[in-house]
C-alpha cells in the first residue's frame, strides 16, 4: 500500500473536492496534478468538463504538506 495525502482542490474540474494524492519517501505529494493524473481519478466525471490546465500544489502558512492544489488554466499562447 502506498502512502498518501487529501488535500483540497481550488478551481477547476474538481473544485471543492479533497484530492488524495501519493507522496513520495519524504512524506511530500507532486508539486503538479496534470490532465493523466485527472482522467485516471475522474474518469468519466470530466467528459463535458475543461480539463485544460493544470493543478500546482500551493503551500498553506501554518500548515505541513500537502497543501493546496489551486488550479492553473493552460491559456492559449502561454509556453
Amino acid at each position: 500500500m502506498w502512502e498518501h495525502a487529501n488535500a483540497p482542490a481550488v478551481g477547476g474540474p474538481v473544485d471543492g473536492r479533497d484530492v488524495t494524492v501519493r507522496v513520495n519517501d519524504e512524506g511530500f505529494p507532486p508539486d503538479e496534478l496534470d490532465q493523466t493524473w485527472l482522467w485516471v481519478e475522474y474518469g468519466g466525471e470530466l467528459l463535458d468538463a475543461d480539463v485544460n490546465g493544470i493543478y500546482v500544489r500551493e503551500s498553506v502558512a501554518g500548515a505541513g504538506p500537502p497543501g493546496v492544489y489551486r488550479w492553473v488554466p493552460d491559456l492559449p499562447g502561454r509556453a
